[in-house]
């Protein structure tokens, strides 16, 4: 394998345009390389190592919107008091994600780029409107999350083009992730939601809820929201939750048991909400 480092945007844009065509894979904490390799997926033969690029590597707040590039390190977003404060379901979801080595080696720009239905970050993105800002020589451009990641392991990136920041608003008063493992620590998800909600005068008057590992891709569970909102009973709003999913089988759970335990949680978590 070739490692290439390049310093700058204008160094990388020189390598991409060099390297059109071959074999190889942008890295940013490159967590995900001896995993797949252990696997028996093959190793890239150039490996282009973008983690020192300069200027994509903070947090930012602008009027409501905050600004997150793609370098910035998981266990940053967990200390960071912006997201905090205005993003607590994103900051909550970097506290279940892996563990304290993973977390500082891992960037955002690779978790979303990696595309994984299951990602830890995804659904809080997801719930506050992602928008993924996309460069390459020939430009940028700006997209919505939900436009970029199409299925497991596939985005809209064009070839020569990377992820460089994330800007998100917050449009609930209160939010959480949840996520359940097969394990405590350093588990991949069997299931994760983030929800957020707002409250009016005597009820809940909004509420989003983004859930994964139950579909190809991150998804709302729209019909669901509705059902709460229209103060539909459990039964009703169970069956609105197994209309938005579409869990599979896999080495972690059975899709019957994913939607049976996203059911139970979610269910758990809207009683709560109506006090």
């Amino acid at each position: 394998m070739r490692y290439l480092c390049p310093n700058s945007i204008r160094e990388l844009q020189e390598i991409l345009v060099k390297e059109k065509g071959n074999d190889y894979s942008i890295l940013a904490g490159g967590t995900d390389i001896m995993p797949r390799y252990r696997t028996g997926l093959p190793l890239p033969k150039i490996a282009i190592d973008i983690k020192h690029l300069p200027g994509y590597g903070s947090i930012s707040e602008e009027n409501g919107i905050i600004e997150i590039g793609a370098l910035v390190t998981i266990e940053d977003i967990r200390k960071n008091h912006i997201v905090h404060k205005y993003l607590p379901c994103l900051s909550q979801a970097c506290k279940e994600f892996a563990g304290t080595q993973i977390r500082n080696r891992a960037t955002i720009g690779g978790n979303i780029c990696n595309a994984s239905p299951a990602g830890d970050l995804l659904p809080g993105l997801y719930l506050y409107s992602a928008k993924l800002q996309l460069i390459s020589a020939l430009g940028s451009r700006k997209m919505a999350i939900q436009d970029f990641i199409l299925s497991p392991g596939k985005t809209a990136l064009k070839p020569g083009e990377i992820l460089v920041s994330i800007q998100l608003k917050n449009q609930f008063d209160n939010s959480k992730f949840y996520k359940l493992g097969l394990r405590q620590s350093m588990a991949i998800s069997v299931i994760n939601y983030a929800m957020g909600w707002t409250v009016g005068e005597k009820s809940i008057s909004k509420i989003g809820i983004m859930a994964g590992s139950v579909a190809p891709t991150i998804v709302s569970l729209n019909n669901c929201c509705k059902s709460f909102l229209s103060m539909e009973n459990d039964e009703s709003i169970a069956e609105n939750i197994a209309r938005d999913i579409y869990p599979i089988d896999d080495i972690r759970a059975t899709a019957k048991y994913r939607q049976q335990v996203l059911k139970n949680l979610l269910l758990h978590d809207l009683r709560k909400l109506k006090g």
